[in-house]
């Protein structure tokens, strides 16, 4: 056992020596809503970044279509519990690192548990003349259990000092676990998914000297 904990602390002193720590925060345009992160990452090497932390969801009453649809755009947090959710993501520089450019492709994974806020227009009456009249209803569904994943490409640039400015875009699918009674007409199943895209962009600071 005592082996197995000098073989422990051995590793990361070495990955304390060799790894640069960086803190940022930035805005997320996800498949799910718009949040906030902030976040700690390691970069190994000047090759490998590794980070993680905590994001709060940002409320939007105004969607982005009328399409009807259950979750594009659709988080909306109804509890505290609801705002907070986690971030983990890999850079892997690419291409040419230029003295304050550097280039790279990535993998973001976020996730969160809340509600969604669905505006719709449903048929309820007919008028005199017998046309449909319509209704907009509000209903809020879930909470789903959120789990966006995306690669993509990005690129830092140094500004002053330690400071950096930080912008990711790329694709992927958002795992919607959970049902809610008034959608098992459409949605029998607890798990469902959408393709999506992250929008990233957001300032940082390195803790290290470069």
């Amino acid at each position: 056992m005592k082996y197995i904990y000098i073989f422990s602390v051995a590793i990361g002193f070495y990955i304390n020596t060799i790894a640069q720590t960086q803190i940022n925060t930035g805005f997320n345009s996800t498949m799910a809503g718009r949040n906030i992160t902030i976040g700690l990452s390691k970069t190994i090497n000047n090759k490998h970044e590794f980070g993680g932390g905590l994001r709060y969801n940002i409320n939007k009453l105004a969607h982005n279509d009328d399409q009807n649809k259950v979750f594009y755009k659709r988080l909306y947090a109804t509890k505290p519990l609801h705002y907070i959710g986690v971030v983990g993501f890999y850079h892997r520089n690419i291409f040419r690192q230029w003295e304050h450019i550097k280039p790279f492709v990535f993998y973001d994974l976020q996730a969160t548990y809340s509600t969604t806020r669905n505006s719709m227009f449903l048929p309820y009456s007919y008028d005199t003349n017998g046309d449909v009249l319509y209704k907009n209803c509000i209903e809020n569904f879930g909470p789903f259990t959120w789990v966006e994943q995306n690669v993509g490409i990005g690129f830092k640039v140094d500004l002053f000092g330690n400071w950096f400015f930080q912008q990711k875009v790329g694709v992927g699918t958002t795992f919607i676990l959970g049902y809610d009674k008034q959608l098992l007409g459409k949605y029998f199943n607890w798990f469902d998914w959408e393709f999506g895209a992250l929008l990233n962009v957001s300032i940082g600071y390195r803790i290290d000297k470069k």
